[in-house]
């Protein structure tokens, strides 16, 4: 089978929930040399927006989506992880610090937990802050975290405005210093500047980049 249409496999057990199948067909992919970044980006994450489709359709089962995140998750946890660096995070420093949340409105958290996983690898502290957290909650977390960073996602467009006020809360607070980055189904049409943030992601090895990049001026 051509690993294309492995991939495809992947994606397809993983969105019929069956998890131990998609856990033997990842470990398969990897062995035969396709990349982790690859198997996230081209199998994970189009499941994911195969799932957040599902999602948004009003006769969608709730089982289902249950199940094909458990099959997910059982991928991240029991091929993915085993095949990143191990977390090698030491002491806060705000550059090396992100809080991460889904906003307030939204409760789907199966692409931040594939973010946190990979952030986490590559030595970066994340809080992880949970769903249907207000702006506000971002903002205070991060002030108390010391983090340099704000990591907000969401998949439902009705909760735009609900990001955009990020980065105003900052600058009332005076700390303009801390930069919002935004991703998830529902930020991909709009730009940085249509949300307020500093930077939008269209998947995690996207915002690794980012922040590596920023880390990189700063030091």
């Amino acid at each position: 089978m051509r690993r294309g249409a492995k991939i495809e496999t992947l994606i397809e057990a993983i969105i019929g929930g069956e998890a131990q199948r998609s856990v033997q067909i990842a470990e398969q992919l990897l062995k035969e040399g396709l990349t982790v970044e690859t198997l996230i980006q081209e199998g994970l994450t189009s499941a994911l927006y195969s799932l957040n489709t599902k999602c948004t359709n009003e006769d969608f089962n709730l089982l289902e989506i249950m199940l094909a995140g458990r099959a997910m998750m059982a991928v991240m946890d029991n091929v993915v992880c085993r095949y990143l660096p191990p977390s090698r995070t030491g002491e806060t420093r705000p550059e090396k610090t992100i809080v991460l949340g889904t906003i307030e409105g939204d409760i789907h958290e199966l692409g931040k937990h594939v973010v946190k996983i990979l952030l986490r690898s590559a030595g970066y502290k994340v809080i992880d802050i949970g769903k249907d957290v207000p702006p506000e909650e971002f903002v205070s977390e991060a002030i108390k975290h010391q983090a340099g960073y704000i990591g907000v996602s969401s998949l439902l467009t009705p909760t735009l405005p609900s990001i955009k006020k990020i980065k105003e809360i900052l600058k009332r607070q005076g700390r303009e210093d801390i930069r919002v980055v935004a991703g998830g189904a529902a930020v991909q049409q709009a730009s940085a500047e249509d949300l307020n943030v500093d930077f939008v992601s269209g998947n995690a090895f996207d915002l690794l980049r980012y922040l590596d990049g920023i880390r990189d001026e700063l030091t």
